[in-house]
């Protein structure tokens, strides 16, 4: 009878660590979803503000950026999606969560003051982009992220040494090749 109960206790003891790494394994598939959303979101919001700097008599060509209303919605119905049909948050989402709830404020606080640092805000934001995308890399144990990253990092150094217009382009080759293709390498990985 002993036996009996301890292949149970076993058994469930199995069954338990699967639903963690389905859970995991779940973590994982939002974070290609979110990675991808917000690679295009802000390549195409960095794209059109420069076409529309250089290309056009539009009085505001930073309103290309509205586009991240789109990426605001999405986020937060998945996350409520997510939330809903997962019913409990691992502690690696709640890292994953505060890690970028941290970049939102820093990012707040940036815009804040943004007449203080003369409008120039993009370098700025890709060097908290980075830290960001650095820290998700380790979380998700990802190198293509932790390497996309330092492909943020030296993009936001020849952020610091352009003129605007090209700071908008070293944006939108930084989140190419830092955000984007680990999003992708990340999606291909969960199939």
């Amino acid at each position: 009878m002993n036996n009996q109960k301890g292949s149970t206790d076993n058994q469930q003891r199995l069954q338990t660590i699967h639903q963690m790494i389905t859970q995991a394994k779940g973590h994982i598939q939002n974070s290609s979803f979110y990675l991808l959303l917000w690679g295009w979101i802000v390549a195409a919001g960095s794209l059109g503000h420069y076409l529309l700097l250089e290309f056009s008599s539009i009085a505001h060509p930073e309103w290309a950026w509205s586009i991240v209303v789109v990426g605001i919605i999405a986020s937060v119905v998945k996350g409520i999606n997510d939330r809903r049909s997962s019913g409990i948050a691992t502690y690696g989402e709640h890292l994953m969560t505060m890690i970028w709830v941290t970049f939102l404020i820093n990012y707040f606080i940036i815009l804040i003051f943004i007449a203080k640092i003369n409008f120039y805000i993009t370098p700025v934001i890709l060097v908290l982009t980075a830290g960001s995308v650095f820290l998700s890399g380790i979380l998700l144990k990802f190198k293509p992220l932790k390497w996309g990253a330092g492909f943020i990092w030296v993009m936001s150094i020849v952020a610091f040494m352009v003129p605007l217009p090209y700071q908008l382009l070293a944006t939108t080759v930084a989140i190419g090749g830092g955000y984007l293709i680990p999003g992708y390498i990340l999606k291909n990985n969960e199939r």
